[in-house]
C-alpha cells in the first residue's frame, strides 16, 4: 500500500476518544472552513511554514533552494517569492533554527503503526488507543481500514474524527475497525453551510445518518461559531436532525477559539476571523439548552462520555 501524508502524530491527547490517545493528524481536506485550526493541513500535499520569529538570518536556505525562491530581506529575514517556491522543501534540512518546515511528511502503515504503538503501555494504562484525524482521514479509507485493523487485533481502541464528506464506501469500510466515530457537524441549512465551509453538506447529512444506523457509537462534534451556528434557528436544525438518528452518543459542543490563528501567518493566508471574540458564554449556554431539550448528553469542551454507551 502507497504512503500517505501525515501531518502530526500528537502524544497523550484527551479530546479524541476515551482515555490517553495518540491521535494522527492527516494532510488533506475537502472542506475550507473559514475557522479551521488546521489551516496547514487542507493542501492534499505538504506546505512550507515559515516562521519568521525563528528565523536567524543565517542564509543557510538561500543556497539550499533549487529554484531561487528565497532571498535576504533588508531586514534580515530570508523571504520566499511563492511564484517561484514549489513546496519542495529543500531549504527546511539546511535551517538549524526550525523557521521552515514542512506541513507532513510520507509514512506507510507499517511506519505509522510502529509509531503510534509506542505508546501501547500509555493506552493499556488508561483505556486509550489511536484516532485518526485531520484534515480528512477518510479520504484515505484503504490506509486507515489496515491501520486500524491493526491496532484493533492489538487491543488497542480506535477512533476516528470525520467532517463526512466522503464517498459512502468509505464509512462503510472504516465501521468494523472503529470504536468511537467522532462525527463534525459544522451547519445543518444548505446555504449557510456552503457559505462558510466551501462544500454541499448533502452528503455529510447522508454519511451522519448511515454511520449512526450501522455503528453503536457515534458523538456528535459541532465547533461552536460565534454568529455562524450559534443561533437558535441553526443549532435547533442540527438537534431536529440529530434526533432522528438511531446511535448517537452525545454531542460535543466545542467553543469557538483563536488557537490556531498564527497557522496561517506560517503558511502566509489571511485568516478572515482573527477579529472573531472567544467570549461567547451565552451561545454556548443558549446551545447545551437546545441539546439537552432534545434528549442528548451534552459535554462542553469534547471529553465526556467518551468510554461509555447508552
Amino acid at each position: 500500500m502507497e504512503a500517505v501524508y501525515i501531518s502530526e502524530i500528537q502524544r497523550f491527547c484527551v479530546h479524541d476518544g476515551p482515555g490517553i490517545r495518540t491521535t494522527v493528524f492527516f494532510q488533506d481536506c475537502p472542506l475550507r472552513c473559514r475557522w479551521c485550526q488546521n489551516p496547514e493541513t487542507l493542501s492534499p500535499h505538504p506546505l512550507l511554514l515559515f516562521s519568521a520569529d525563528l528565523c536567524a538570518g543565517c542564509g543557510a536556505c538561500v543556497g539550499a533552494c533549487p529554484h531561487g525562491a528565497i532571498s535576504m530581506g533588508a531586514d534580515g529575514i530570508a523571504r520566499t517569492d511563492p511564484s517561484r517556491c514549489t513546496q519542495c522543501g529543500a531549504c527546511c534540512e539546511p535551517c538549524y533554527f526550525l523557521a521552515r518546515k514542512l506541513s507532513a511528511h510520507t509514512y506507510t502503515v507499517d511506519q505509522l503503526f510502529q509509531a503510534v504503538m509506542r505508546d501501547e503501555v500509555v493506552f493499556r494504562n488508561s483505556g486509550g488507543g489511536v484516532t485518526v484525524s485531520g484534515g480528512e482521514p477518510l479520504l484515505h479509507p484503504g490506509f486507515c481500514e489496515e491501520l486500524l485493523g491493526r491496532c484493533k487485533n492489538a487491543g488497542v481502541t480506535t477512533a476516528v474524527e470525520t467532517a463526512g464528506c466522503v464517498p459512502q464506501q468509505a464509512i462503510d469500510r472504516l465501521i468494523p475497525v472503529v470504536d468511537t466515530f467522532l462525527f463534525d457537524l459544522k451547519l445543518f441549512h444548505l446555504h449557510p453551510h456552503k457559505e462558510w465551509t466551501g462544500v454541499d453538506n448533502g452528503l455529510i447529512l447522508s454519511n451522519l445518518r448511515r454511520v449512526a444506523n450501522l455503528h453503536d457509537n457515534v458523538v456528535i462534534r459541532i465547533p461552536l461559531i460565534p454568529g455562524v451556528n450559534d443561533t437558535e434557528y441553526e443549532f435547533s436544525a442540527m438537534m431536529d436532525f440529530a434526533a432522528g438518528l438511531r446511535h448517537i452518543n452525545g454531542v460535543h459542543i466545542l467553543p469557538f477559539h483563536q488557537l490556531g490563528a498564527g497557522k496561517y501567518k506560517l503558511i502566509d493566508v489571511k485568516y478572515t476571523l482573527a477579529d472573531l471574540s472567544e467570549d461567547n458564554d451565552e451561545g454556548v449556554a443558549r446551545c447545551e439548552g437546545i441539546a439537552k431539550a432534545h434528549g442528548f448528553r451534552v459535554d462542553v469542551g469534547g471529553t465526556g462520555f467518551l468510554s461509555d454507551r447508552h
